[in-house]
């Protein structure tokens, strides 16, 4: 089980978002969606985040829905051993994997770079949230990372 990191270095960014670090996990709705994730045995969750922001279609992505999905998408790079920061979570996750039979295919790395994609252009409120701050060229910068990672 994960516990909740309490950092000092939060961030507040627009529409009421609060950050620590512009990564994956560097949020609350994504720690709190993790710990969900490590208790489950499948994908499942991950490709709910994808589905919900690829299906958001013309309508702005959710900020939230837009925070999981880039979640899923670190995960996805763990699974293909292309991890990123995972922090205080890298235990929790290696578990997850190690206890699990997850199995990462080309078709959910492109899935999950789409979902990246979708959630940087707009409309999206987690950019909008961005922009908003003084971090978007980090959080910028940590996106292309990750599809980088993704293959």
């Amino acid at each position: 089980m994960i516990e909740r990191i309490d950092s000092p270095g939060f961030v507040t960014l627009g529409m009421g978002m609060d950050a620590w670090d512009a990564d994956a996990f560097g949020n609350d709705t994504a720690a709190d969606w993790l710990a969900e994730v490590v208790e489950t045995s499948d994908l499942g969750m991950i490709l709910e985040a994808f589905d919900t922001v690829l299906g958001a279609g013309d309508e702005p992505v959710e900020l939230q829905a837009g925070e999981e999905a880039i979640a899923a998408a670190e995960l996805v790079a763990w699974l293909a051993g292309q991890p990123g920061k995972g922090g205080d979570y890298s235990d929790a996750i290696e578990s997850w994997m190690d206890d699990n039979e997850l199995e990462f295919t080309e078709s959910l790395a492109k899935k999950a770079r789409r979902s990246i994609d979708r959630v940087f252009n707009m409309p999206s409120e987690l950019r909008e949230a961005w922009e908003e701050g003084e971090d978007f060229d980090d959080w910028k910068a940590e996106l292309a990372k990750l599809k980088e990672r993704l293959g």
